[in-house]
């Protein structure tokens, strides 16, 4: 009797695997995700999706080298990130989710969405179309029919033998498996392996992590029109160098907090490279940010251009103030820095969105094979070669799909 085939994670990747090995194969599927299903596909705010019970903090990450570690927030529920994130998309959805995604109209955009049109920005094209695109549902369709089972655990250990992994260990449990896809994440994915004792074959796990270095404003709102969504509207920008940014508007800055919006700039073209590593047993992580010169001069522009759209009479009408940091810093404080004193102001205020990528870039073929183990693919961001230039669902689809769909081949 086969082994089961155990894909750990259900988040973006992790169902779209399974639901393609469901589709492609005969052999059983074992998901192994701990995060419930998710309620609100149909609530089109999704800081109203947010919460403590599908998102948690699972890892202190260093942004910058010496700089001091904070939690790194990652989706906890089955379909992960697209179950619960901000529903933007930036660049062109796949070709087959054609008809779940649509432009963001201008009824629909709140004030401050409505202020970044009018600075330059474009309406965004969300992952929604009379409701959310979550992977998730068609995972729980699958389960419903008996295809596919999901444990509800979190994954502790990986062992085996001879270049194979054999057994999965959850909290409560030990899976036996044929075939192992990884599809935690870039942070979680890495994590597992280097813990399990597999860096000592595979050296280059971990190594390559990314993310979009973030910098944030706070605005004090002039009214309370929130509009129907909560981000509707992005503008896109190009540095000197030709480096991009991506400025987003968030009407609100919590479930809570309707008083106050977010403006944000973030560099989605970093060059700079951070890792996931171990040492005596206790795992590390560092985005490493900002490390290039190309990086750090591309930020800089990034921050200069957000300054800019900051004193766009549209975006001064709809605020009554911005807060730039805790230390009563202003918009003319910030633009009268010399280029090192704002850099310095940068990698001091620097955040992330949760779009981390390419911790195990190199350590996988091309067909998300992990050197050096005869039945272990990663399949999810941590594969990708580079943090993705647009927002990173629509490449973790398409990648996840594309491994999937081989996958399938093989083990039919």
């Amino acid at each position: 009797m086969r082994r089961p085939v155990v894909v750990i994670g259900g988040g973006t990747s992790g169902c779209t695997v399974a639901a393609l090995l469901a589709a492609t194969t005969t052999r059983e599927i074992v998901l192994v995700e701990s995060g419930n299903t998710s309620t609100h596909d149909d609530e089109p705010r999704f800081m109203d999706v947010i919460s403590e019970h599908n998102t948690s903090p699972f890892a202190m990450v260093g942004l910058v080298e010496g700089g001091i570690a904070v939690p790194y927030v990652q989706a906890h529920a089955l379909g992960g990130g697209s179950a619960v994130n901000g529903m933007i998309l930036s660049g062109e959805p796949p070709t087959f989710i054609e008809g779940l995604t649509r432009l963001a109209q201008p009824e629909e955009m709140g004030s401050v969405s409505r202020a970044l049109l009018a600075a330059g920005g474009a309406p965004s094209r969300l992952w929604w179309n009379g409701g959310r695109w979550n992977p998730g549902r068609a995972v729980q369709h699958l389960v419903e029919e008996g295809r596919i089972s999901i444990v509800k655990q979190d994954v502790a250990l990986l062992t085996g033998n001879s270049g194979a992994v054999q057994e999965v260990h959850t909290e409560h449990s030990v899976i036996a498996a044929d075939h192992v896809v990884m599809c935690a994440g870039a942070i979680a994915t890495p994590t597992l392996l280097l813990s399990s004792g597999m860096g000592a074959v595979n050296p280059q796990i971990g190594v390559g992590l990314q993310d979009h270095p973030t910098v944030a404003f706070t605005m004090a709102r002039a009214d309370d029109d929130l509009g129907v969504f909560d981000a509707s509207v992005h503008l896109k920008g190009a540095t000197t160098s030709g480096g991009r940014f991506i400025v987003l508007a968030y009407e609100r800055v919590s479930r809570e907090v309707f008083s106050d919006a977010l403006i944000t700039v973030s560099l989605m073209t970093p060059t700079s490279r951070g890792a996931v590593q171990i040492h005596d047993g206790e795992i590390s992580v560092n985005m490493n940010m900002l490390s290039t010169e190309a990086d750090a001069v591309a930020m800089r522009e990034s921050v200069r251009e957000l300054l800019r759209i900051c004193n766009a009479s549209s975006v001064q009408s709809t605020t009554k103030s911005i807060v730039i940091d805790d230390r009563g810093t202003g918009l003319h404080d910030l633009e009268a820095m010399a280029d090192l004193d704002l850099d310095q102001w940068i990698r001091g205020n620097l955040s992330f969105v949760s779009h981390a990528s390419s911790s195990c870039s190199s350590a996988i073929d091309v067909d998300g094979g992990l050197r050096g183990f005869a039945n272990v693919t990663i399949a999810d961001a941590s594969g990708l070669p580079t943090v993705p230039s647009e927002t990173p669902a629509a490449s973790v689809t398409i990648e996840a799909t594309r491994i999937g769909r081989l996958l399938g081949e093989k083990l039919a």
